[in-house]
């Protein structure tokens, strides 16, 4: 059966919302070359993100809608607050590449593979959840053409305890993330350099 995700997205600076409808899929391969089966593959994802081109997002939850960076931009950074982490926004920065076609990944949670990876040359724009305090969580891809990952690594672990900000260092964006702990409480994200 043939899944869609739709995702709104503002419309050339004119503030109007477009819906698209693009496929749901695994964003593919891990950095060590292998690829994540997908548990739920075939699961239907239906989304209608709140979109930033630069800046933070609005928070996100199984109670709001997911949120994305729009253009160019990237997560550069994120945040949570709540019990286990349960709002989670994204800091969105412009990049120098172009972007392209962009997929849901299923959703992950501690229970089972706690985490997903974008392909290669895709990288993090988006982030939506399901289940108390946003415990699955599923990943925007989008291939972004004109950049591709260099110098990555696995950040730190964040969580709502210690303030909740994770920046992933300079001219670093995510392109898979992980998480940990009752209701996915705790994130860490891996990231690379364009």
């Amino acid at each position: 059966m043939s899944k869609h995700v739709f995702t709104a997205v503002h419309g050339l600076g004119l503030g109007a919302l477009v819906g698209l409808s693009i496929l749901a899929a695994a964003c593919g391969a891990a950095p060590d070359g292998t690829t994540e089966a997908s548990e739920q593959a075939g699961d239907e994802v239906a989304i209608v993100a709140q979109t930033t081109v630069t800046g933070w997002t609005p928070y996100t939850s199984e109670e709001f809608p997911p949120i994305s960076c729009d253009n160019s931009s990237l997560f550069s950074a994120v945040q949570c607050s709540g019990s286990n982490c349960d709002n989670t926004r994204a800091y969105c920065t412009p990049t120098g590449g172009t972007r392209g076609s962009s997929s849901w990944t299923t959703y992950f949670s501690e229970e089972g593979t706690s985490w997903r990876y974008c392909g290669a040359n895709q990288w993090v724009t988006g982030l939506a959840c399901t289940g108390n305090y946003c415990d699955n969580i599923s990943l925007q891809c989008t291939t972004m053409t004109g950049i591709s990952w260099h110098n990555c690594y696995w950040t730190g672990w964040v969580s709502e305890e210690g303030g909740g900000l994770l920046s992933f260092g300079a001219n670093y964006f995510a392109v898979g993330a992980q998480c940990s702990g009752g209701n996915c409480d705790n994130k860490r994200f891996y990231v690379c350099q364009p």
